[in-house]
């Protein structure tokens, strides 16, 4: 049975990849229940949680590895690009003089990463400045980017998600990125840029169980959905 979240009065999914997930479940021919974040916040599903697969958002997601004692679940790293770790309120000083960085909240999807400069994201006035960020340097003109989904250390499928859909990162580097990183998990994701001097770079990786559908098959989205959901749960890994 595959578990997905959905709206309070629990009439449709929660989201549109807990959509995806649900059509996903009747292609395949699967089972599938709507819960609401409540119910299963109640305990209510708790003795059921490690034997089938719960579908949702983020903070769904970390409630239900919570329910069973699961904190902190991530990658070992989220680039292979260098990063310094700081407090918000020091990269809004620092970009109001002048700087530019790239920053992504350590704790995951509290924001969506992006440049900081002297401009005002109003995705972030609300958080506070003690908030622990990643900082990276930020690269060059990015032409392309691209999401690859990966899932048994091959490429399950790739979707363009901003810039031109003609520059396209070669299956050799990305085959390179799967290879370098042994230690991560059984599906994941790697965003992918394409350079205005043609060089390829990994923007950001990103695990599985916190990711939407970009495009792939509803099918490829949740088997890759289930194979991360019980490589988590059967393997108690709070931090891979």
């Amino acid at each position: 049975m595959i578990y997905i979240q959905s709206n309070i009065e629990k009439t449709r999914p929660h989201h549109f990849d807990a959509s995806c997930a649900m059509w996903g479940a009747i292609e395949s021919g699967f089972d599938y229940k709507l819960v609401s974040y409540e119910e299963v916040e109640s305990g209510k599903w708790d003795n059921l949680i490690k034997t089938n697969l719960f579908v949702g958002s983020v903070e769904f997601m970390r409630m239900v590895f919570s329910r069973v004692g699961l904190e902190d679940v991530r990658l070992p790293r989220n680039s292979n690009r260098e990063f310094q770790i700081m407090e918000l309120g020091e990269v809004r000083r620092r970009s109001k003089n002048g700087e530019r960085w790239f920053i992504k909240p350590i704790e995951i999807k509290l924001f969506t990463g992006f440049i900081l400069d002297e401009m005002v994201n109003t995705s972030i006035q609300n958080i506070p400045d003690s908030c622990k960020v990643m900082v990276y340097k930020p690269l060059d003109e990015i032409l392309s980017e691209w999401r690859v989904y990966v899932g048994e250390d091959r490429i399950w499928d790739m979707k363009n998600y901003s810039g031109d859909l003609f520059k396209t990162p070669s299956e050799k580097y990305i085959k390179s990125i799967i290879k370098e990183n042994t230690d991560f998990p059984i599906s994941y994701t790697i965003d992918v840029g394409i350079l205005e001097s043609g060089e390829e770079v990994v923007i950001e990786f990103n695990d599985m169980w916190a990711i939407g559908n970009y495009g792939i098959p509803n099918d490829e989205y949740l088997s890759l959905l289930k194979r991360r959901y019980f490589d988590i749960i059967n393997r108690n890994q709070v931090s891979i």
